[in-house]
């Protein structure tokens, strides 16, 4: 009898011991959030907001590290180097979780492996801008102007394997459209040679400078990703409003640790994103940044990831996009 007890007394002590670990886990000195883009760019406002509120609800400094490069793979790799002891977090959204490993032919790391997501945000609607000189106000007249004239307007992206390109692949697939790809390095000057209106073109982004120009009459303003129209942007209609229905894309933002860290502080912290993503303050600073809110758990923003991942890398294959 005496053999049964002991292994169930120790059973139920590590248990105990493992309950009252994560309950009263809590940093007790600064906390570092890796934000894997430059300082100063929509990501790093984003970043900023959501450390702000980790900051508030664990009651220590969080200190935003701008690590940029390779689409957040430079971020990726500061952190892997990093103890995985909860006091080194990473900033990840759509591309760098669910676009990178499909379209990069050499990455150090495997982001369904290496990384122990914590908890989703929030998500940012894309819209779909165009030149002036672009004979269309909605995204079914563009589609009709581009199959009455086959590759004459030109599709920009922040850079090839980007997700801005992956949203024209994913347009011309799915309306039989024939825009023609034009990396540019990065979402800003991609939006001013669309305002510099020197040719026909048109671009899918985040909303940040979409809002901030949208009365300025430099761009034109088609069409959001989501199912539902953006509350900054209200009068403009969704591409499932305008009969593509089968478009309910946006770009999200979460916070990883490395693998490998201690369960107690990975469920500390899937409270903490769940209160952060909650937070009235928080999603009103990113409401102001064309954000919506996206609570999930962990295990929720690991089941986004990978499913995402699944239809992303399908598509990413299927039109070769690759990055050397």
């Amino acid at each position: 009898m005496k053999s049964l007890v002991y292994p169930m007394v120790a059973m139920f002590l590590c248990v105990f011991h493992t309950q009252a670990w994560a309950q009263q886990w809590a940093p007790n000195k600064p906390v570092r959030l890796i934000v894997p883009q430059v300082a100063g760019g929509g990501a790093d406002a984003i970043g900023r907001v959501i450390a702000q509120g980790i900051s508030e609800q664990i009651g220590q400094p969080v200190v935003v590290d701008n690590r940029a490069g390779a689409n957040g793979g430079v971020g990726v790799e500061a952190l892997l180097r990093s103890p995985a002891d909860g006091y080194n977090l990473l900033l990840v959204f759509t591309s760098l979780m669910t676009l990178n490993p499909a379209v990069y032919t050499k990455l150090s790391y495997d982001t369904l492996k290496d990384l122990q997501p914590l908890g989703g945000i929030c998500e940012v609607p894309l819209v779909m801008l165009a030149s002036p000189s672009i004979a269309a106000n909605s995204a079914t007249e563009l589609v009709a102007a581009d199959k009455a004239n086959p590759k004459t307007i030109f599709a920009a992206s922040s850079g090839n394997g980007a997700f801005s390109h992956l949203m024209i692949e994913m347009m011309n697939t799915r309306t039989g459209t024939t825009f023609t790809h034009v990396p540019f390095k990065g979402e800003a000057p991609a939006i001013q040679n669309l305002m510099a209106n020197q040719s026909m073109m048109i671009y899918i982004g985040t909303p940040a400078l979409a809002i901030a120009n949208k009365d300025t009459g430099k761009l034109k303003l088609l069409a959001v990703t989501t199912k539902q129209r953006m509350p900054q942007l209200p009068e403009v209609k969704t591409l499932a409003e305008q009969g593509y229905t089968d478009f309910n894309e946006s770009f999200w933002y979460g916070v990883v640790a490395a693998q490998g860290t201690p369960a107690p502080i990975v469920e500390a912290y899937n409270k903490v994103m769940g209160d952060v993503a909650r937070a009235t303050q928080v999603q009103n600073n990113l409401g102001r940044l064309g954000c919506g809110p996206l609570p999930m758990s962990s295990s929720e923003f690991s089941d986004r990831i990978k499913n995402d991942f699944n239809k992303y890398s399908t598509i990413a294959k299927s039109v070769g996009m690759k990055v050397e």
